[in-house]
């Protein structure tokens, strides 16, 4: 069971500094986009470590995360072609 328990891994981009406690989702995800150079893997993934570290402990804070996935997943959508 531990082998398949995720790990924390830190991201090669700024580090938040306290943003994702303190901004609102909308301006989260703003943020994100901007230093994230809108790389949507890098973003979405960030979110989703957020999401699972903190979904049993702090689950207000992980609705807050999704609700900003949700939001960074609308603007940037996907770039499939038709």
């Amino acid at each position: 069971m531990a082998a398949k328990r995720p790990t924390w891994k830190d991201s090669k981009y700024a580090d938040a500094k306290g943003k994702f406690k303190e901004l609102k989702p909308a301006a989260l995800a703003t943020w994100l986009i901007k230093s994230r150079r809108g790389n949507k893997r890098a973003i979405i993934g960030s979110l989703n470590q957020q999401i699972v570290f903190n979904r049993n402990k702090r689950p207000s804070y992980a609705r807050k995360m999704i609700t900003t996935r949700n939001i960074v997943n609308k603007r940037l959508g996907s770039k499939k072609k038709k």
